[in-house]
């Protein structure tokens, strides 16, 4: 398995992002590796999560090479990052793109509130 594979089926596992519990959207990413073209669809319900291998329309899409996207599902490099350096583009709902990012590892160095979430339970 990849990195991309291990981070959306870990993804599937947890379920349930208490960040987005006001959310209800789908953001695909389209993952580029030469002629092929992987997609994975990831369903956020209130918080509930579920991931699909589709290419069914989502309300954002995020492009990019197989390269970025492992650096991006590994925390070397945040999606808005990549996105800002023309590594990889959205189609559809941008700030969908900004809270997707709290489903993804911070990079190194960062500070964010998924470990506020974790401890306390509730966003600072």
């Amino acid at each position: 398995m990849t990195a991309i594979d291990d981070f959306f089926a870990d993804l599937e596992r947890r379920g349930h992002e208490p960040m987005l519990r006001r959310l209800s959207a789908t953001v695909r990413w389209d993952i580029l590796d030469g002629d092929r073209i992987d997609h994975r669809l990831v369903r956020i319900e209130h918080g509930d999560v579920m991931v699909a291998a589709s290419d069914e329309p989502a309300d954002c899409v995020i492009i990019a090479e197989r390269a970025v996207c492992d650096d991006v599902v590994s925390g070397r490099t945040s999606a808005l990052a990549a996105l800002l350096r023309g590594a990889a583009a959205i189609d559809g709902d941008f700030e969908l793109m900004v809270l997707a990012q709290r489903l993804l590892p911070r990079t190194p160095g960062a500070s964010g509130g998924r470990a506020v979430v974790a401890a306390e339970g509730r966003p600072s």
